[in-house]
């Protein structure tokens, strides 16, 4: 089956891609739209996720292609990254799993686990990670600001502009608790959460070791 995801992860285009995948991703934003805008008719983006989601910015109305890391980016990434087999690999802000879908193409034996706090971007990326046969790949409906929640221990955290600034440092002071008795590898994609940790978390600043134009990668 991951024969038949490279195929598809070559396609031009990501949203050709989801098509070829099968991923409903235009349908399920549209429906999260429209139903923002009829609690709220004079919102914008900035609110209609707040609208639906108990005051959270989980980016409604925003474009898909937006939304969603494109696929070429997954794949350059991932292919510069040193996993092994059995590694977990945690994605903060999930969205659909495309990153799931990567990694099951390029290394099938790699765990993921993605959490995302809008159940139907969660069920729908379920469906089709099993559709194509992704047995070690799977989604989740996670508060990633829950005073309950601390990510699991994982050689391998992806981090996006997930939420509200106040959310990505919580999320990065938890990160810091877990380098007391772990390590691991954190990429960091988006403006806010490079500039938070740059200013604020020197512990993973300082390894650094790659930067690119829409994402840093720090081995600690």
């Amino acid at each position: 089956m991951s024969d038949y995801l490279l195929e598809a992860l070559e396609s031009p285009t990501s949203d050709e891609v989801d098509r070829r995948l099968g991923l409903e991703i235009g349908p399920i934003e549209e429906m999260l739209l429209a139903r923002a805008r009829a609690l709220r008719p004079s919102g914008t983006m900035a609110s209609f996720g707040e609208v639906l989601h108990a005051g959270h910015q989980t980016w409604v109305g925003l474009d898909p292609q937006v939304l969603n890391t494109p696929y070429h980016e997954l794949l350059e990434l991932v292919a510069g990254l040193a996993l092994r087999p059995d590694d977990l690999v945690i994605d903060l802000g999930a969205g659909y799993g495309r990153l799931g879908f990567v990694l099951h193409a390029l290394h099938p034996r790699v765990r993921f686990l993605g959490h995302e706090l809008v159940r139907e971007r969660v069920d729908e990326g379920n469906r089709v990670l099993r559709l194509h046969g992704c047995t070690n790949a799977e989604l989740m409906v996670q508060d990633l600001t829950s005073l309950e929640f601390l990510p699991p221990v994982a050689q391998f955290y992806f981090l996006y502009d997930y939420g509200k600034v106040e959310h990505i440092r919580r999320t990065l002071k938890q990160l810091a608790a877990i380098a007391d008795h772990s390590r691991f590898t954190v990429i960091a994609r988006g403006k806010g959460s490079r500039s938070i940790i740059d200013l604020e978390h020197p512990w993973l600043s300082c390894a650094q070791d790659q930067v690119e134009q829409n994402y840093s990668v720090y081995t600690f």
